[in-house]
């Protein structure tokens, strides 16, 4: 249960159709199961030009399409606003951010819809991070997360309708590696941490780009269940054609 809290945390992401003309393929993740390093899926980030918006295909081994994200930093990169369908589970997450209001929306398998409205500082005086946001708020923060500082900061748990306290902090990498500058993201509350197993993020400090993602996925199992994966980063020579199929518009 625990764990959940931690599920929409992916550098993945949500619903909105690239545009062929203004979308470019910015990176490909692939995720393997932490325990048998079976391929389970793909995702495939689709940038604009400008940055400002995003949107991840997640396909399966065979080019199944799984769920599509679509994702808006237009009120900041560390505090976007996105949309997430789950085609297999039939389920969709959304976060709205207007100026300092934040509208929490999850729609279950059955169609049902929960929504709540939060007020940014409200509950705490912590910055608050967006999905995806995550990745810019390490980057703003890296001096001081390499230096042994940890940063706190809030994050919406939308199939919770809360505000739940992450912490990051840098840590040594379990995985084989020469010169990757590993993170550490995990609950702040300390009861919490014995029940919620930490995520695990890696970059390549010379750029700051995440390459390594090892954690619950977003993305969840035929069955419904979280999936524990290891997902690889590639940003080199991504061909365009993923970011420009038509099909990715089918369930927009």
């Amino acid at each position: 249960m625990i764990k959940s809290a931690l599920l929409c945390l992916v550098s993945s992401g949500c619903l909105a159709t690239a545009n062929a003309e203004t979308t470019r393929n910015f990176s490909v993740g692939e995720a393997y199961s932490i325990n048998s390093n079976e391929l389970l899926y793909r995702e495939t980030h689709c940038q604009s030009d400008d940055k400002l918006k995003r949107d991840v295909l997640y396909q399966s081994p065979d080019g199944e399409s799984i769920a599509h994200k679509s994702i808006d930093y237009g009120n900041g990169f560390s505090t976007p606003s996105f949309k997430q369908t789950n085609f297999q589970t039939r389920e969709e997450t959304e976060v709205k951010v207007e100026n300092n209001i934040v509208t929490l929306s999850f729609t279950n398998a059955n169609r049902e819809l929960t929504k709540k409205t939060i007020e940014k500082n409200a509950f705490s005086d912590l910055p608050m991070v967006i999905d995806a946001g995550f990745d810019a708020y390490i980057r703003e923060n890296w001096d001081s997360l390499v230096s042994g500082e940890q940063q706190q900061f809030q994050f919406p748990l939308v199939t919770r309708s809360a505000l739940i306290e992450l912490q990051v902090s840098a840590s040594n990498c379990s995985f084989e590696s020469k010169n990757s500058q590993c993170f550490k993201l995990e609950m702040s509350n300390w009861f919490y941490r014995m029940l919620a197993s930490p995520i695990e993020l890696g970059y390549e400090p010379s750029q700051k780009r995440l390459i390594r993602y090892r954690g619950l996925s977003n993305i969840e199992g035929e069955t419904g269940t979280g999936l524990d994966v290891d997902i690889r980063y590639y940003y080199d020579d991504m061909p365009l054609q993923a970011c420009q199929s038509e099909g990715t518009a089918s369930h927009g």
